[in-house]
């Protein structure tokens, strides 16, 4: 009974470790969707994963689009980089190369521009000059760049009626606020409008760039008067663009005194009356030119209308018609970055669990988001809310998401039988077929959930010999190999025939399952000089840390057989110089003997005092042990599986220590010095360092009092000042 509590206990880790934090994401040091930071997740739609990828992960499926994931090393079997969390070296910069950097032409990013430039007959060096000014722009200066200078240029070469000076004088009045926008520049443009007939179109396209300066500078009631009476005018291009910044005005009009206590934006702030009417022109723009130059433009500032509004419900609709037109990979990551952060983020203290109409893809996100644990611990979608949903996915032609959903809440509920009863087993794995695989690991973990241990071995070999992406195939090979160690056959994970091939996944079973005649079989017979450095330094620090004296020494022959060595940062874990410790670094004062005659006088005599603190010394200079954390992260159910309460190959001073204490036969020397460095296990935090349980204060207190009593004239007592 007791051994089934255990095992229940290590399989609640399953669930666990597969919900995440309750916000919409991670807090990261690496930010979703930037260059080099790839996918964390696990390879499924899971409520666990962050929201951002199963949306990236389920809209990339029949897209020219490549997911953001790791790519594999060259060989598996060598490394242990490839696991489904951050990795370290994401954070880097990305590596410059020849060739790389933006083009020698500035103005190539606009390629009329270098024409109407010359037709106009205009310098081109200051526009070099704006163009390496424009991401340093930002709020309403954003669109005041050489896009809309050509898109200007284009409009005046267009208008018959201009002269070749009044368009030459007109064009380089926009070069003058695409340089910079001044207090004085305002009234410099009136001069120059002035000087054109009234009721001319040159008179017209000054107003519009007096206009444009008004807006630039912050002055919205002005800039909207003029861009009102511009709108109305009968020049065409004058009239539409007008049409389109009397949006942007009155937005910007809205978040105008938005900021919040410390400087950040405050949606609450809004000026819904100036929202309102941003709605309603952008509305009648887009009546009035529904395939217009900025009909995009303007029905991408319909979202953040909504926003301001705090209406959700039309934000959703429009988020789920762009989210599902995007085609390229870098417009539909910052759609979702959008979409996390307007509409997303929303729902992170009071996930969204009722439908919302006409957007079944948004309905189905913020679902999966609500399957997360609630404040009791159980998931926020009931089956009521989950059941209400059913027609918006059927009428959308979604009946599988819904059924994705129910087999999700039904494991979050722990209704493992439900879901195992509802998914029938592969036969066949489409290729690129996300919710197909889903349904597939998700019915393996029911069965793992079960202990059900021969049918999920089966079933994740049968999914290993389906699949063929590479990605799936290592999340697979984790699920095989926590299989195999919960069910007690950490051994199979290294059979000649082992399915499991990814080194990560076999060095963590190596460290903290494998039996001693295991990690020498795979010290002596590994597949490569890693796995057997790998086993080796694992078996080497538990002959030590176990009492296998004679045995280190026997086994201590297999470093030479590993050539060349392994070494380098991603190996420092199991560096196997670290055994051939010359002895010292031992605390002044003290000698030791390297490691190689510590264990020979312990294989002799494992009581001895002076060979056990000079151990003790060895773990203590040299930090050696079984790592555990340099394989733990990103390894999923197997992470559950291979947690132990006492692990193996971590050292215990301390028990040295004691040991020597309590030794009647041990040497005034070797006494001496084990009390003063059981003493120091605790210093200066008062937390034991040493390994092994915490003893009680009073017990401390006593091995200072006994040093200082029996042995007051020796250089430990004298040193040591204090207990913690």
């Amino acid at each position: 009974m007791r051994n089934n509590r255990s095992r229940i206990g290590l399989l609640a880790g399953l669930i666990v470790a597969s919900l995440p934090a309750a916000a919409s994401s991670d807090i990261e040091s690496c930010p979703w969707g930037e260059p080099g930071c790839l996918l964390q997740g696990t390879p499924y739609l899971s409520s666990g994963n962050d929201s951002r990828d199963n949306l990236l992960r389920l809209l990339s499926e029949g897209k020219p689009i490549a997911l953001p994931v790791q790519q594999p090393p060259a060989d598996l079997t060598r490394s242990r980089d490839y696991y489904f969390d951050w990795h370290p070296q994401w954070d880097l910069p990305p590596a410059v190369t020849a060739g790389d950097g933006k083009s020698g032409d500035p103005l190539a990013a606009v390629p009329a521009l270098a024409p109407q430039i010359a037709q106009l007959q205009l310098d081109p060096e200051p526009f070099t000059a704006v163009a390496g000014q424009q991401d340093e722009r930002a709020d309403r200066q954003v669109s005041n760049n050489l896009y809309s200078v050509s898109a200007f240029y284009a409009a005046l070469l267009a208008e018959p009626t201009l002269t070749t000076e009044q368009r030459h004088q007109l064009a380089l009045a926009r070069l003058g606020i695409a340089q910079g926008v001044e207090a004085e520049t305002g009234a410099e443009l009136a001069s120059l409008a002035q000087s054109f007939p009234a009721n001319s179109a040159a008179r017209q396209f000054a107003d519009y760039l007096a206009a444009a300066v008004q807006f630039y500078l912050g002055d919205y009631t002005a800039a909207a008067a003029d861009f009102a009476t511009l709108a109305a005018g009968e020049q065409p291009w004058l009239a539409e663009t007008a049409g389109y910044m009397q949006i942007r005005t009155a937005l910007n009009q809205s978040s105008a005194n938005s900021s919040g206590e410390y400087g950040d934006f405050d949606p609450d702030k809004i000026d819904q009356a100036a929202v309102s009417d941003a709605l309603a022109r952008a509305q009648g723009y887009l009546q009035k030119w529904p395939a217009g130059q900025y009909a995009t433009a303007v029905n991408n500032l319909l979202r953040r209308i909504y926003w301001y509004q705090h209406e959700p419900q039309p934000l959703a609709q429009r988020y789920e018609a762009v989210l599902t037109a995007a085609q390229q990979g870098p417009a539909l990551t910052q759609l979702i970055l959008e979409y996390d952060n307007k509409l997303g983020s929303q729902y992170l203290e009071k996930p969204r669990v009722t439908a919302i109409p006409d957007a079944p893809l948004v309905t189905f996100i913020e679902s999966l988001r609500a399957i997360r644990p609630g404040s009791d611990g159980k998931p926020v979608l009931t089956q009521q809310a989950l059941e209400s949903q059913k027609p918006l996915f059927e009428q959308a032609g979604k009946g599988a998401w819904w059924h994705w959903l129910q087999h999700e809440l039904w494991f979050a509920q722990e209704d493992y039988a439900a879901v195992t009863a509802a998914i029938t087993p592969a036969k066949t794995l489409p290729a690129s077929d996300i919710l197909a695989f889903s349904e597939q690991v998700l019915y393996g973990k029911a069965l793992m959930q079960q202990q059900q241990w021969p049918a999920a071995r089966q079933h994740w070999l049968t999914l290993l010999s389906l699949s063929k992406e590479v990605e799936q195939q290592q999340y697979l090979q984790a699920q095989l190999a926590a299989t195999l160690v919960f069910s007690n056959q950490a051994d199979a994970v290294f059979a000649a025939d082992s399915r499991v091939t990814n080194l990560r996944f076999r060095s963590q079973v190596l460290k903290t399952r494998a039996s001693l005649a295991t990690l020498r079989q795979q010290a002596e017979h590994g597949p490569n000089a890693e796995e057997r450095t790998i086993a080796l330094h694992t078996l080497l620090t538990r002959d030590l840390t176990e009492g296998h004296y004679a045995d280190w020494l026997q086994d201590k022959k297999a470093v030479a057989g590993i050539t060349p060595p392994v070494s380098g940062e991603d190996f420092a874990d199991v560096n196997l110089s670290v055994f051939d410790w010359p002895g010292t670094g031992a605390e002044s004062g003290y000698y030791c003997q390297p490691l190689a005659q510590i264990a020979t006088a312990l294989s002799q005599k494992p009581t001895d005092g002076h060979a056990l603190n000079c151990l003790g010394e060895f773990f203590r200079t040299t930090g050696a042990k079984v790592d555990l954390w340099s394989d733990q992260p990103g390894n999923d159910a197997l992470n559950s599986a291979t947690q132990r309460k006492d692990p193996p190959g971590q050292p215990d001073r301390q028990r040295y220590y004691q040991q020597i204490v309590a030794d009647p036969k041990a040497e005034a020397e070797d006494k001496s010095y084990a009390l003063y460095r059981a003493v120091m296990c605790y210093a200066p935090s008062g937390y034991n360092d040493c390994g092994g349980a915490e003893v009680d204060k009073r017990v401390r207190k006593g091995w200072f009092n006994q040093l200082k009593a029996e042995y007051g004239r020796s250089p430990w007592a004298e040193k040591l000042k204090y207990y913690w």
